[in-house]
């Protein structure tokens, strides 16, 4: 015979009124999160814009920022570099030479030269005979080559001629022409020619 398990299984209405199911306790804490989901569509909505906002005004102001930055110095100028020829002189090969358009006698043309800071042209080479016997055209200028008599041919600087170059005539001062080198009385007037290095060897030897 089957037992009756009614009364075990289900409780008297009368003891779930005795003992009622135990709810938790309300917090200020569960209010809120209860009420975070009530939270109006329009204030919710307005968080993306104000972030752009945010981001947007940062960026305007680091432009700002990087567009008035103080631009950096500019580098120190480099001090000029002269000519390697003064105007109106022609340079070669590490020389300067000037042709004058005034006569003198062959001392006073050399005081001339020297207030250049030149002095009567002294020639090293065929090369550069050749070279200066063409702007002479028809005339005579006198270069830093002279002779004592009974002496050999000696340039200003001292140094002996050794017939590196051919001197036609028979006088004591050497001038050039378009034909080569002469010699003649050093009181004649002639145009005169001076030389002297040109800058850049000169900055060369400085350093």
């Amino acid at each position: 015979m089957a037992e009756d398990t009614s009364g075990i299984e289900r409780e008297s209405p009368a003891l779930e009124s005795l003992y009622p199911e135990a709810k938790p306790a309300v917090t200020a804490s569960t209010r809120r999160t209860e009420n975070a989901g009530f939270v109006p569509k329009c204030i919710a909505d307005q968080k993306y814009p104000i972030a752009a906002t945010v981001v947007f005004t940062i960026m305007t102001i680091t432009i700002i920022a990087l567009a008035v930055r103080k631009p950096p110095p500019c580098p120190p100028t480099p001090p000029p570099i002269d000519a390697a020829c003064p105007d109106s002189w022609i340079g070669y090969e590490g020389k300067c030479y000037y042709w004058s358009d005034q006569e003198n006698n062959w001392n006073i043309s050399k005081e001339n030269c020297s207030s250049f800071s030149a002095s009567l042209a002294m020639l090293d080479s065929e090369e550069e005979l050749v070279f200066l016997m063409r702007f002479t055209y028809t005339h005579h200028y006198w270069i830093g080559l002279s002779k004592d008599a009974g002496k050999p041919w000696r340039w200003l600087n001292g140094t002996a001629l050794n017939n590196q170059f051919p001197v036609r005539g028979a006088g004591p001062c050497v001038y050039i022409n378009s034909i080569g080198l002469s010699s003649t009385m050093c009181s004649m007037e002639k145009n005169f020619l001076c030389s002297k290095k040109d800058a850049c060897i000169r900055r060369k030897q400085r350093d």
